[in-house]
């Protein structure tokens, strides 16, 4: 590449480096949701991208500078080799990879991928270990809502035996799931079948037109019976935008104003090039500025991550007027990298369409798959509002401090690496959460037996806590574990995609199916 070209390649992508970073999704949402729920992502920009998908990153400057005359080693040991040095230069723990006599370059890519990693790059998840970096081979979708092909809904799973069962977590509007009636809270045991047969999760993801078996589950101890409920058909699964805004509404409690937003992603939009959800949300909180709300519940409970400037925008949303234009993040790298080390600021009132809510505290509703942009939403505004104005309401969030880029989108070999390479700080250069932060009142909503209401029902269990709260009335009592909770979303679950156990603890309960 002459120098003329790369400093313009170099040039292209700091303007790109101004406005995004991709999710870590497998590319959206591992789990139901990008959030491990993976969005596809594009990705004919750049050579390398920084994600942050249960995890926060920003762009390197890692411009391509093969020609077509070019011919990669696609052997193992050639690949391994591209691996090897992707990973000494970028890798966050590069310090801590074996060194090159210690290494065997002929196993596969993913084992030899794997033998690279630090015992820093993760945490603790239920009895297992949640590995952040990953590889994937290229050309995989792993996420129920999809926007190339899916039924529409995300689900978490409970296996009884060699079976799976889906509890249904929402669903999208204008899906084949929606039209068909499927609701929040639903549990389908069956597809295209009147008796229990999904032992695959991917029957659920997508497919041909096929019916679904509801159920109901009943939880007497440890004991659990789905009663079989009605059957229902499904269309072909298509298409379906995964709009990351699931509910708003503002509610009056106490005399005050209360705004509530379920906010399922950071997403800017539909792809990585569009910016109407970032649109959408100025717009609905513009709404909330016109209703004079001056209390705000955010519920983040299956959002686990997504795009640097989302989460710049919502805290820039959210924060005190006079936070505004002060520092939003600190992301640093390896000392190899420190030169693509920045600190991003929050937004003027002006650039956010005067939106501004200048709260002085806010409910956060989180699950156990809350991550990476989510964590940053909250940890990047302790210090203009402290930590004591942030009550977190739920379970404790995943610990995801860092972020990673994408490796391999251009090159031909046959694999997309995404290892961690930054680490992001709030403005005191504090991320004290790497166990996850832990709520300030804890309740699980998992636990089969609970109704999943619908999002904004002030009975819901999250939601009505924190109303409660804001009341002044009392609260619901801390609930008690259960050895029967639900087992985690599945983007936490997906095998290949996370080194994580199955469930948070395991699940003891007997289970029986009747008509």
């Amino acid at each position: 590449m002459n120098k003329a070209k790369k400093e313009e390649s170099d040039l292209e992508i700091r303007k790109e480096m101004e406005r995004r970073v991709l999710q870590d999704r497998p590319i959206r949402f591992d789990w139901v949701i990008k959030r491990l729920l993976y969005r596809k992502a594009n990705f004919n920009v750049l050579n390398g991208f920084a994600v942050l998908a249960g995890l926060l990153a920003i762009l390197l400057l890692v411009p391509s500078c093969t020609t077509e005359d070019e011919v990669p080693d696609l052997s193992d040991e050639g690949t391994n080799g591209w691996i090897y040095k992707i990973m000494a230069d970028y890798y966050l723990w590069n310090e801590d990879m074996p060194g090159k006599g210690n290494l065997n370059f002929s196993q596969s890519p993913d084992k030899f991928f794997d033998s690279l990693l630090s015992d820093q790059d993760g945490v603790k998840y239920g009895d297992g270990w949640l590995t952040f970096s990953r590889i994937e081979k290229k050309e995989e979708e792993t996420k129920s809502v999809s926007e190339s092909d899916s039924y529409g809904f995300e689900f978490a799973s409970y296996k009884n035996g060699n079976l799976y069962y889906a509890w249904v977590l929402y669903v999208l509007p204008g899906s084949p799931a929606a039209e068909a009636g499927l609701e929040r809270g639903d549990w389908i045991i069956a597809v295209g079948s009147e008796t229990p047969n999904v032992t695959n999760l991917s029957a659920f993801y997508s497919g041909g037109e096929t019916t679904f078996l509801l159920a109901d589950a009943v939880r007497k101890g440890n004991e659990v019976t789905f009663y079989k409920r009605k059957t229902i058909s499904v269309a072909a699964s298509r298409a379906v935008e995964d709009t990351p805004f699931l509910k708003d509404s503002v509610y009056t409690v106490g005399g005050k104003k209360v705004g509530y937003l379920v906010y399922n992603s950071f997403s800017s939009g539909p792809d990585d090039e569009s910016t109407i959800y970032d649109d959408r949300m100025k717009q609905v909180f513009a709404g909330f500025k016109v209703e004079n709300v001056d209390e705000f519940i955010l519920d983040l409970r299956y959002n686990q991550g997504g795009l640097v400037t989302c989460a710049q925008l919502m805290t820039s949303l959210l924060a005190p007027a006079d936070a505004l234009g002060k520092t939003f993040c600190i992301m640093e790298h390896n000392e190899k990298q420190s030169k693509s080390d920045e600190t991003l600021l929050l937004r003027k009132n002006s650039e956010i369409g005067n939106a501004n809510l200048d709260l002085k505290r806010i409910y956060v509703l989180t699950g156990s798959v809350t991550a990476s942009a989510s964590e940053a939403v909250i940890n990047c505004l302790i210090p203009y509002l402290t930590r004591s104005n942030i009550t977190i309401i739920g379970e404790k969030t995943i610990g995801k401090r860092v972020g990673s880029n994408t490796f391999g989108t251009k090159e031909k070999y046959g694999w997309l690496l995404h290892p961690i390479t930054l680490r992001i700080y709030n403005a005191d250069h504090e991320a004290d959460y790497a166990n996850g932060f832990e709520p300030d009142v804890k309740i699980e909503e998992l636990v089969i037996g609970n109704d999943l209401l619908p999002f904004g029902d002030t009975n819901e269990r999250l939601l009505s806590e924190a109303l409660s709260r804001i009341s002044g009335l009392k609260s619901l009592p801390v609930h008690a574990e259960s050895e029967v909770v639900f087992c985690s979303p599945r983007h936490l679950s997906k095998e290949n995609k996370r080194k994580v156990l199955s469930s948070r603890r395991e699940n003891k309960a007997s289970c029986a199916v009747y008509a």
